[in-house]
């Protein structure tokens, strides 16, 4: 299973440009927009969607627009309707009052994936302030399978291995939280020592997590992996 830092590390390098010293942040005016659907030249049909309250960073170059889009019924996995519904909202955004030179668009399939912060977007449009134009990277994921897929067993359905990843998770951040309390790393000596504890908890929560649903260590990794695969939505990661 892959560790949730490995995520926030991934989040890290894509949203590196966006983190400048000499940022500020506005606080906008803007509520909630949402859009049931719109009909655009065929054969593109946009999705419906909900854009979150943007938050606009500036600096004396450069004004960065910053806003989530979660999607309204959709499965998100159509890269080129993502496509025509980010440059659809750029096109919208650029000619705002905001007047940015820089465009970060994230697009998720639900709003758990959105406040899960852990980069479960689908889709993203960047525009950086030397870019002429905008450009569009998506990330794949498996297609979900018809509700009547065959479990693991009966008695694993859909509802239930998502609850099972979900702990999986959590259990991950606890043992992390619980090596950083006892061997902070804040000099190189606790490196190691953070590390095997680390290991050592996120193996006994998983236990507690095998006995709870009587599966066994084959069937949690199984569940760990279908859930990366198919964007299933992670816990919102909170510090204790």
């Amino acid at each position: 299973m892959m560790k949730r830092f490995l995520f926030t590390s991934l989040s890290a390098i894509i949203l590196f440009a966006c983190c400048l010293n000499s940022e500020t942040i506005e606080s906008t005016e803007l509520t909630d927009t949402t859009n049931d659907e719109i009909s655009v030249a065929a054969p593109t049909k946009l999705s419906g969607y909900t854009i979150s309250p943007p938050t606009i960073s500036r600096t004396p170059t450069k004004t960065l627009y910053r806003a989530n889009i979660v999607l309204k019924g959709d499965d998100g996995l159509n890269d080129e309707n993502n496509k025509q519904l980010l440059l659809h909202l750029y096109d919208s955004i650029k000619n705002s009052d905001a007047s940015p030179n820089a465009v970060s668009l994230f697009l998720f399939q639900t709003e758990e994936h959105s406040q899960s912060g852990m980069g479960q977007w689908v889709a993203r449009l960047s525009k950086a302030k030397n870019d002429d134009e905008p450009t569009v990277a998506a990330q794949h994921f498996k297609i979900p399978p018809p509700e009547k897929a065959p479990s693991y067993r009966k008695s694993l359905t859909l509802e239930i291995r998502k609850e099972i990843f979900k702990e999986i998770i959590l259990a991950e951040d606890k043992s992390m939280q619980e090596a950083e309390r006892k061997y902070p790393l804040t000099s190189f000596s606790n490196a190691e020592k953070n590390d095997t504890y680390q290991h050592q908890l996120a193996k006994k929560f998983k236990v507690e997590i095998q006995r709870k649903f009587k599966v066994d260590q084959k069937t949690l990794k199984t569940i760990s992996l279908e859930g990366l695969e198919y964007n299933w939505p992670m816990p919102k990661y909170s510090k204790d």
